[in-house]
């Protein structure tokens, strides 16, 4: 059965009721509001600005400091847009930590999506270097999982080449809009993404494509979600990530924010207008989730490791990273949805019956460790940037 498309447009009745009521919030001190709100200022100021100045051209590339290597580094993807990275630069190589008062709680506490994180901002730091005229030479520190010193990356001089996956680095965003379901993501280019694990990492891709398979994946991670949901401490550490208003999101310059969810202006415009509480937030998660991410994934990806190692979970981080660059070249929006795998953490965290442990140990057979699983398909609108702070912020002197 092909899933219901969602509802994006507005009856001329709706339109003139919702016209009505913007026109009643903007009215007098909702102005105000409005402006305060950044409603107008959408993508804009400090938070956003390690977006807009990495435009890629011949003086850039001619800029062969290392320090301008994590310029690129941090426009990485990563869980909850925590950015949970610091550096430390040398002449000749750079030093990645953990950030650790940078987890995210009860939703990582074995910092699996820190890891995870770390490994993408490692690649998109590699792929920097080559274009810059750096040969870099990764080393993974596999001790402790907590550890703050996950990797070194030595840099020998070398001649400059830009990978096309370098040139997404600043175009590439999470879209977590609805997909467009009358447009599937052709067999040729599932076929190209699968060829993007490195032989020689232990990280493995699985596509899903199966409608069996895809409606099985679909309810285990809305179940996932309602378990989050109503696990307090869970949807205590996921809530705290958002920022709501303007003065947090360039204060903190991280976090989830609702330009970055994937919905319609008006509904942003409505969102930014309203005081939205923790239960308002996760039920509206909860929601989305099963009536725009579930409904619109053309197909999912999962991310599997023979064993999830610290250095294994680094090189997960770095195989999502390049998938994800290389579906922006190709015009495919990706989404996580690592709801399934937060609660098979938390399961192990409290000593829980492992349901979604043995779903996911089911879905992944003899392949591996489930890490990581995403959606994916061709979005209708264009994903907007969710805040960074800049590289200055997350340098170690």
């Amino acid at each position: 059965m092909k899933p219901t498309e969602p509802q994006t447009k507005l009856s001329r009745r709706s339109f003139l009721k919702v016209s009505g009521a913007a026109l009643l919030l903007l009215s007098g001190g909702g102005l105000y509001r409005a402006v305060d709100q950044g409603v107008f200022s959408t993508s804009k100021g400090p938070a956003y600005e390690p977006w807009a100045i990495h435009a890629v051209n011949q003086a850039d590339l001619s800029d062969k400091a290392p320090e301008r290597l994590v310029h690129y580094a941090i426009l990485a993807s990563n869980a909850h847009n925590t950015q949970p990275w610091l550096f430390r630069v040398h002449a000749d190589r750079i030093e990645l930590y953990a950030d650790l008062s940078k987890n995210i709680g009860t939703m990582d506490p074995y910092f699996r999506e820190m890891n995870i994180s770390l490994g993408c901002a490692i690649e998109n730091l590699c792929l920097a270097a080559q274009a810059h005229g750096f040969e870099p030479n990764v080393k993974l520190l596999d001790g402790d999982i907590d550890q703050a010193k996950v990797a070194t990356i030595d840099l020998s001089p070398s001649s400059p080449h830009s990978s096309p996956l370098f040139h997404m680095i600043t175009k590439r965003h999470t879209h977590r809009g609805a997909y467009d379901s009358n447009k599937p993501v052709s067999v040729a280019l599932l076929n190209e993404m699968s060829t993007l694990s490195d032989h020689a990492s232990s990280a493995k891709l699985l596509l899903h494509t199966d409608q069996q398979m895809k409606e099985q994946l679909g309810s285990l991670i809305v179940q996932a979600t309602e378990a989050i949901v109503h696990d307090a401490d869970q949807a205590r550490d996921s809530h705290r990530w958002y920022r709501h208003s303007q003065d947090d999101i360039h204060r903190f310059k991280d976090g989830t924010t609702l330009d970055a969810t994937g919905n319609s202006t008006l509904v942003r415009v409505f969102g930014k207008m309203l005081s939205i509480s923790e239960k308002s937030s996760n039920a509206y998660w909860l929601k989305s989730t099963k009536e725009v991410h579930i409904p619109t994934a053309s197909a999912y990806g999962s991310i599997v490791l023979a064993t999830r190692s610290k250095a294994q979970l680094l090189e997960a981080g770095r195989l999502w990273q390049r998938i994800h660059l290389w579906a922006t070249s190709k015009g495919i929006a990706l989404h996580p949805l690592n709801q399934v795998n937060e609660r098979l953490d938390r399961e192990q965290q409290m000593n829980l019956t492992p349901h979604f442990g043995d779903a996911l140990r089911s879905i992944v057979g003899g392949h591996g460790e489930h890490v990581f699983l995403f959606r994916m398909g061709y979005a209708r609108d264009q994903a907007l940037p969710s805040p960074r702070r800049s590289a200055d912020e997350v340098q170690l002197q």
